[in-house]
């Protein structure tokens, strides 16, 4: 009740400012549009007094009793997460490594297999394992090092898990087969598992063992599948890629022509006899495993060891291109119009860095001829100080593994790199050669066919050339010529009498050979090749994997095969060369003798006197000569024995080291037998450095050799 009428007007203002905050209220949480702002609007008007004089109970009221309940234990404010530790970038490295191992995931051969991620555009790479079984291998090397959500998180996003429409067109047929053998023995749960990784974990104390995987080691050696008990009366279906031989008419012949096709057949046995057949495989299937380990660990610890003068080149041919226009005529898109391009793939793995090329020929043969020329302009960009060549690649009969190759690996390599002094080749299993090659041959495919989706044509060798290196500038492109590939074909044809062939060739899987040199140092082939079952890291030779050796018949070469005397008679003499000249270096052009007899001072009489003896000892430095008809050539030499009565020195050359003739290193293996007529001078006694493992001899003047 009102008693005065100035309470009764703040009474009225206090009803007042009650009703006007309630509409407000309620006009405001109408025009609320979310969960949050109407659970902060009920958080704001709600508290203990409310609950006190229960305003609730006022149907007028904006506050309710379900609203209040709803928010009564809701917090508003905002929650503080803690963050994680970062990984180091150390650990990150390790995981991406793995991930991109050739022995945990295969990279796509196919030109679209590639994914973009926020502008990074990466070749795919498909897992060869699941996550789990990858992460246990993972522990295995690096034991508590991340967890296993943490290993999937760092998975790069280009390593993908395979789909059935990006299906491996390219399976090894021996692991085909023991997968299809095992599914069905694990269908009929006579086993429990059904693939080959799951049988080598059981049978193996560890699967990446090559001891384990020769069946040496003492601990699993006699460990076999754990089969269970089965009714031998129910047959057992399962399939298997073999290879048999068809007949079929040929049109235009009108001949019947058998031919070797590979088909997937299902085969109806007793479980008894597909046990005993996989039981028969296995040893073949465990020496398989570790060819393909070994290969693998051979060649990546190859790459990582290389010094600064061996090269490693990886190689593959690429599927073959087919010209397309942007728009194409119905009778050129399903004809046989389609020009078929050749590519073929390279890697050069130097100490430092890495290059790729890709030659593109318009033959497209995958013949010993082919190959070796589509290979001269790689090793025309090898640096002049090489000396060791590492080759790489998949080992098809047809192609890299083959006597063919294998003579000419042994009498042209030393002519398209004259430096080269040793080299190897090193084949993958088969059916296990999957390599970075692959992923060049997809990117220039693959550029070619976005200026064909953005309107282009790609026509012709020259427009795929072109193309390409304006998308590609890292990849290198050479062309090769069809006439060149014919000409060497027609070369080996000469040759093939030479040709011999190597009992056990499919079992090799590294070829290791020397460059022999003449007197001169000029490369005159390889005498043998040795053919060892798997790689092997030795720098000398040994016996480790050996399987034989082929000797080939090393040509003795002669400066008249190599300069006639048709050479230019105004070319400046040997013998008037000035002492003072800087240009006394390995000599491309050899120049004629007009003079017979020399300037030098110091030159020897030298006769098959006793007096000789005295004056050569071993151990004394000489300059000799070497006169190949009006020719003359200087080396620079070590006497290492005096033979008075047939008036000769046995000496070691010494090989130039820089361009002004003061420097030179020893060439141990470069000895010969020289007249006492041959020597033009005795050099002074040389200063003797130590750089490395090598000797290095000094002169205080500047020797004037003449070397090739």
């Amino acid at each position: 009740m009102c008693v005065t009428p100035s309470t009764r007007k703040d009474v009225v203002k206090k009803a007042l400012f009650g009703e006007v905050l309630n509409k407000q209220l309620k006009e405001n949480y109408a025009g609320l549009q979310t969960q949050k702002e109407k659970h902060i609007f009920g958080k704001v008007i709600s508290g203990e007094l409310v609950e006190k004089y229960k305003l609730w109970r006022s149907q007028e009221s904006v506050v309710s009793y379900k609203r209040l309940q709803k928010i009564k234990n809701l917090s508003l404010l905002p929650t503080t997460r803690t963050r994680l530790p970062l990984i180091a970038s150390e650990h990150m490295k390790i995981v991406q490594n793995f991930y991109e191992n050739d022995d945990n995931s295969r990279i796509g051969a196919g030109k679209r297999e590639c994914v973009t991620k926020n502008r990074v555009k990466k070749h795919k790479r498909y897992l060869l394992d699941t996550l789990t079984n990858l992460y246990q291998k993972f522990k295995s090397n690096h034991s508590g090092l991340i967890s296993y959500q943490t290993f999937c998180r760092l998975r790069p996003f280009w390593v993908v898990t395979p789909k059935i429409n990006e299906r491996d067109t390219c399976l090894c047929i021996r692991h085909a087969n023991i997968d299809m053998k095992l599914s069905a023995l694990y269908c009929r749960k006579i086993l429990r598992y059904d693939n080959h990784n799951k049988l080598l974990e059981k049978t193996c104390c560890n699967r990446y063992d090559e001891q384990c995987l020769s069946r040496e080691c003492q601990h699993c050696f006699n460990k076999n599948p754990d089969y269970q008990e089965f009714d031998d009366s129910k047959p057992i279906v399962y399939k298997k890629w073999i290879a048999e031989k068809q007949d079929y008419k040929d049109p235009k012949l009108n001949k019947v022509r058998s031919i070797t096709k590979y088909v997937k057949k299902k085969i109806t046995v007793s479980p008894r006899e597909l046990i005993q057949e996989l039981h028969d495989e296995l040893d073949a299937y465990y020496n398989h495993e570790r060819n393909i380990f070994h290969q693998y660990t051979a060649i990546k610890e190859l790459k990582e060891n290389l010094n600064d003068n061996e090269v490693v080149i990886l190689m593959d041919f690429s599927e073959n291109y087919c010209t397309k226009y942007s728009e194409e005529i119905q009778a050129y898109h399903f004809g046989g119009s389609k020009l078929q391009l050749s590519l073929h793939t390279v890697v050069v793995y130097t100490k430092n860095a890495l290059k790729s090329y890709c030659t593109v020929s318009q033959n497209t043969t995958h013949s010993p001829a082919a190959i070796w020329e589509h290979l001269k302009p790689i090793f025309r960009t090898l640096p002049s100080h090489i000396t060791g060549i590492h080759f790489v690649s998949d080992g098809p009969v047809t192609q890299y593994r083959n006597k063919t190759m294998f003579h000419i690996l042994a009498s042209r390599l030393h002519v398209e790199v004259p430096n080269v002094e040793k080299f190897s080749w090193n084949f993958s299993e088969s059916g296990h050669g999957k390599s970075a090659a692959d992923g060049i041959g997809a990117t220039c495919k693959r550029s070619a066919d976005a200026v064909v989706a953005a309107g282009g044509d790609i026509d012709s060798l020259e427009s795929f050339i072109d193309s390409v290196r304006q998308r590609c500038p890292s990849i290198t492109l050479f062309t090769v010529d069809d006439d060149a590939i014919k000409k060497m074909a027609i070369d080996i044809l000469k040759d093939a009498k030479k040709l011999k062939s190597f009992y056990g060739t499919l079992k090799i899987h590294q070829i290791k050979g020397k460059i022999s040199r003449s007197p001169l140092g000029l490369p005159q082939g390889t005498a043998k090749l040795i053919m060892k079952s798997l790689s092997c890291p030795c720098e000398e030779e040994c016996q480790h994997f050996n399987l034989g050796v082929m000797n080939y018949e090393v040509a003795k070469l002669h400066v008249e095969d190599f300069y006639t005397d048709s050479d230019s008679e105004d070319e400046i003499p040997l013998a008037q060369i000035p002492r003072n000249n800087d240009c006394i270096t390995q000599t491309v052009l050899l120049r004629p003798i007009e003079n017979t007899k020399t300037d030098l001072e110091n030159t020897a009489e030298p006769s098959t006197s006793g007096l000789q003896q005295t004056y050569y000892n071993s151990g004394d430095y000489v300059l000799v000569k070497f006169t190949v008809g009006n020719r003359e050539y200087r080396y620079a030499a070590v006497v290492n024995k005096v033979d008075d009565e047939d008036g000769e020195l046995t000496v070691t050359f010494l090989k130039i080291c820089d361009n002004k003739g003061y420097t030179f290193r020893i060439d141990e293996n470069d000895m010969f037998d020289v007249g006492f007529d041959q020597i033009l001078e005795k050099l002074p006694v040389p200063n003797v450095t130590v750089k490395g493992s090598r000797l290095f001899y000094s002169f205080r003047k500047s020797v004037h050799v003449f070397e090739k």
